[in-house]
């Protein structure tokens, strides 16, 4: 596993609703990265976002070139990590009054962080 240490400061992540191209472009951004675990498992999904993301700010606009998408492959003995795996974790330790433990599947810097977000109420 990596440590987020060495990136601290300078990436920011962000939670959000709706058409992501539309959040890239209010915030300026040049590139965007997507994490995927295989292209195996995550394959058809991510090529439809692909194609909504390329040509979702020219059909629905405002009318801009799309934002190039960088894809991070994950390593083989992490394919079983899902965010599915991480919320439930989350959430069946919230509903027994516990703190998840999440040391195993994700980097001990953002696990905190990790918790706050997936075991928020929906």
């Amino acid at each position: 596993m990596v440590s987020a240490e060495k990136i601290q400061g300078k990436i920011r992540v962000e939670v959000v609703s709706g058409y992501i191209w539309r959040f890239a472009m209010k915030e300026k951004a040049s590139i965007l990265y997507r994490g995927i675990r295989s292209w195996g498992k995550d394959g058809a999904e991510e090529r439809l976002l692909y194609i909504l993301n390329s040509y979702g700010p020219i059909l629905l606009g405002p009318l801009r070139w799309p934002i190039p998408t960088c894809y991070l492959e994950g390593k083989p003995e992490y394919l079983y990590i899902s965010s599915t795996l991480v919320r439930g974790l989350c959430q069946k330790a919230k509903e027994e009054g516990k703190e998840p433990e999440l040391s195993s599947i994700v980097p001990e810097s953002v696990h905190v962080d990790i918790s706050k977000v997936y075991s928020k109420d929906k």
